[in-house]
């Protein structure tokens, strides 16, 4: 099973047109979309330089990136 947690990506709209940053398992992936079939909880982490950070997590067994239309596309499951 795969830890994932989802924050707003913050390079979004001036450096990158993906507006989500996936944490899977402790390696960053970003995408458009996000369509979680999981349950999910919200979490906050103190990060040194940038202090408290919130987004939400979930546990999964299995997560499917997809380009879709131009956009692209995490399946949660």
């Amino acid at each position: 099973m795969k830890k994932i947690d989802i924050s707003l990506n913050a390079t979004y709209p001036l450096e990158s047109n993906l507006e989500w940053k996936l944490l899977i398992d402790g390696l960053e992936t970003l995408v458009n979309d996000i369509r979680c079939e999981t349950p999910t909880y919200t979490t906050s982490i103190f990060i040194e330089g940038h202090g408290m950070k919130s987004h939400m997590s979930t546990f999964a067994n299995e997560v499917e990136i997809n380009k879709i239309d131009n956009k692209i596309i995490a399946l949660i499951k």
